[in-house]
């Protein structure tokens, strides 16, 4: 039981995803210190000097609070932008790649293809 759990667990995939999880656990404080401190101070300037994070709209007695909706989509479109870029500049391809059923798709057509001329 044992060695099936640690040949479970040095499989490279598992090791893979823990690095992945602790490399973006990283880069997620980064981004959030960058929005945090750089970012969202100038779109506050831009805007009047109003701390997004703290507006809210009252219907009835409830608070909704769309500012810090604004300010977690802001923070989601920054960190998307930034990996993008920096997938980009480690050559990782950031366009979808085809799927094994389309593959096998267009594979079918080319041999229907060549079938036919015979």
């Amino acid at each position: 039981m044992v060695k099936k759990i640690k040949l479970f667990l040095m499989r490279s995939n598992i090791i893979d995803l823990a690095t992945g999880v602790v490399i973006g656990t990283a880069f997620q404080k980064i981004i959030s210190a960058m929005i945090d401190k750089i970012f969202m101070p100038l779109v506050g300037v831009l805007i009047g000097g109003v701390n997004l994070k703290d507006r809210y709209t009252e219907i009835l007695t409830v608070k909704i609070g769309w500012g810090e909706a604004l300010q977690s989509t802001f923070d989601f479109v920054v960190v998307g932008t930034i990996l993008y870029f920096f997938l980009k500049a480690l050559g990782q391809s950031t366009e979808a790649k085809p799927q094994v059923d389309d593959l096998l798709i267009e594979i079918r057509d080319e041999l229907r293809k060549l079938n036919a001329k015979k």
